[in-house]
């Protein structure tokens, strides 16, 4: 049998796309001996990072709404450019028909299989945000609601399995969609493969690159409202009345704007904290283990879950972790908790975790934590072999 991975979305997307290279790299560890697995890519660009983990994928050149984000093409979807949809899906089911693939496996969010004819698929979802937290405009406004439900209604009954990242989010995908429980699998996160040492630049160099020194708050999200970075903004201006050494106080935001952060800026300066804060941007991959090092603590208060990477690389390179308290069930005890709406439970917690004794047992409790979400990882991997085997042996019956 030969499986075809499709990989749709660009690297600037962050945590998503580090999650679908790790997809990638597990699919031909776990199944490359009994089948053929093939990686392609509709995005050029990203032949290079796989090329570095040691993935060799064919590019499919694959212009139009497909490769634009996704409030782009619900735009082109409202202006009648369905059609267009379709022939660029239809597009990329030939290809992979003719390359002789049998299964395609989607390992981002993609309304791709949605127009498929005649190729079966399995499909990834990574979060129901747009129910669980429909307040945020990412999710709500300008159809995207609309279109999010369209595309799970459509896509999530006809995979051969769907690829999700907890028990959590597949129980509530079985209420709110259907779907059957038997053919999901819940698999979870793993660290960005990009993290090793081996695709690391020293921490020093790196360091001195931004002009930072050890010791900030690390918070790696991009610019997305419900990212919460106001929380932290909020927290850093009362961290600044409760300790003398204010001037130390350091936040360090890191990622692309999705068209929030000049609203973050702005409130920088009327909290009066644009001196303790760094916006880096977007930062290059190698850049990110130097960068979590270097952190006295990794800071998360996203509104959006359940599952989330960031805390996994904070323990695996070894950093203590605060993080939004709703969304608890992912880390154990292995972090300090907040309210998302409360910068002063957030305030309370930055200022704990200073003290070494606090922060040496997260350390601790984070590593038995990633080695216990690890086993996790190997029994879904089990499921998920079976699965596929179950589909070759199915696939055998027709030519």
């Amino acid at each position: 049998m030969k499986i075809g991975i499709l990989l749709e979305n660009p690297i600037h997307v962050g945590g998503g796309f580090n999650q679908a290279i790790n997809a990638i790299v597990q699919l031909q560890r776990i199944i490359g001996k009994q089948h053929e697995v093939v990686a392609f890519t509709t995005i050029k660009a990203n032949l290079q990072h796989l090329m570095r983990l040691g993935v060799h994928a064919r590019h499919l050149p694959i212009s139009g709404p497909t490769g634009l984000p996704r409030f782009a093409r619900a735009v082109l979807r409202r202006l009648g450019k369905e059609r267009g949809n379709t022939r660029i899906a239809s597009t990329i089911e030939k290809a992979l028909l003719e390359a002789g693939m049998d299964l395609a496996y989607f390992v981002t969010h993609s309304s791709t299989p949605n127009y498929f004819r005649k190729l079966n698929y399995i499909t990834t979802v990574l979060d129901l945000c747009h129910r669980d937290d429909l307040e945020f405009p990412e999710v709500s406004s300008d159809g995207k609601f609309e279109e999010r439900e369209w595309h799970f209604s459509t896509c999530l009954p006809r995979a051969v399995a769907v690829i999700v990242a907890s028990r959590q989010l597949l129980k509530r995908i079985v209420i709110r969609y259907g779907i059957d429980e038997e053919r999901m699998i819940a698999m979870p996160f793993e660290p960005s493969p990009f993290l090793t040492e081996a695709h690391s630049i020293d921490r020093a160099a790196v360091l001195e690159n931004y002009g930072l020194k050890d010791g900030y708050y690390f918070y790696p999200a991009q610019f997305w409202p419900h990212k919460n970075h106001i929380r932290i903004l909020e927290a850093i201006s009362l961290l600044k009345q409760k300790t003398a050494a204010n001037s130390d106080i350091r936040v360090v935001f890191s990622g692309a704007d999705h068209g929030n952060l000049a609203w973050i800026k702005q409130q920088a300066r009327q909290l009066g904290v644009s001196d303790n804060v760094t916006f880096l941007g977007f930062v290059p991959v190698d850049h990110m283990r130097a960068l979590y090092e270097g952190a006295l603590a990794v800071v998360m208060s996203t509104y959006f879950g359940p599952t989330n990477l960031p805390p996994l690389e904070a323990w695996a390179v070894g950093r203590p972790l605060i993080y939004s308290a709703h969304l608890d069930e992912q880390v154990g005890d292995a972090a300090l908790f907040a309210d998302t709406s409360d910068a002063e439970q957030w305030a309370d917690a930055m200022l704990r975790i200073r003290d070494p004794a606090v922060a040496v047992d997260l350390i601790e409790k984070g590593r038995k934590q990633l080695k216990a979400i690890d086993t996790e990882r190997l029994e879904a991997e089990t499921l998920f072999v079976h699965r596929l085997e179950q589909f070759a042996q199915r696939r055998k019956c027709w030519e």
